[in-house]
């Protein structure tokens, strides 16, 4: 799977989604690594309904030049290039997206708000965790799996919450965002020579997942930030 590919195969997920893009999608290519950059806001079905907080999703994934290179040649020729010729028949594993998921609430910087108190905090902390690792899952249920070495792979990671605070020009912390990060790997499928060789998954079916969770994550993040609120 090339590049051009897997984007089609995104938009087409998050069509179905039916998650409300914010601005434009954003790609860029570095010129020095000739790795491509793509990311995208989204906003929550049905738009925002949490005043003051405006809530959002950045979605983004890097695809690298040796992305490029197995999208666009077959697995034996890039082996045969990397390794030389007797390394043609050796096996691959097949390759994997990382895809960056960010929630985040923020208010305007004028309008930032009281710091919430302890016992306030707590409670916002523990039903904003409680939903996306219960309820409305962000992450996929099986997060490692045992790889054929033996060892553990991490195929997704969730971060604890995180707060932005702005200072007043009287010396007050106050809050102006929270956010959350998390990711989970993608399986892309390989280019074989060897038409006997039986074809890899295409990702569809895990990128529509994926964005069935970011949007009731979305929902349950904006369902909890009352908790936020001055009493």
């Amino acid at each position: 799977m090339n590049y051009d590919e897997l984007r089609d195969a995104w938009r087409r997920a998050l069509a179905e989604s039916r998650l409300s893009i914010l601005g434009f999608e954003d790609e860029a290519i570095d010129l020095h690594s000739m790795g491509r950059c793509f990311k995208v806001h989204v906003e929550p079905l049905g738009g925002q309904r949490s005043e003051p907080f405006f809530v959002a999703a950045t979605l983004s994934w890097q695809w690298t030049a040796l992305q490029t290179m197995r999208g666009q040649l077959c697995e034996e020729d890039v082996l045969t290039t990397l390794l030389g010729r007797r390394a043609s028949h050796i096996d691959t594993a097949r390759p994997c997206l990382r895809v960056d998921v960010t929630l985040r609430a923020h208010v305007q910087r004028e309008r930032a708000l009281p710091m919430p108190g302890k016992e306030a905090w707590s409670r916002w902390a523990r039903e904003a965790l409680g939903r996306l690792e219960g309820v409305e899952r962000l992450l996929p249920v099986e997060v490692a799996a045992e790889d054929d070495g033996g060892g553990v792979a991490i195929l997704a990671w969730q971060d604890a919450p995180a707060v932005h605070l702005v200072c007043s020009p009287a010396g007050e912390l106050r809050l102006h965002a929270v956010e959350l990060s998390a990711w989970q790997a993608v399986d892309l499928p390989r280019r074989w020579d060897d038409s006997d060789r039986e074809h890899d998954e295409r990702p569809d079916g895990q990128l529509a997942a994926l964005l069935a969770r970011v949007r009731a994550s979305l929902f349950a993040w904006m369902d909890v930030l009352d908790h936020l609120l001055p009493a």
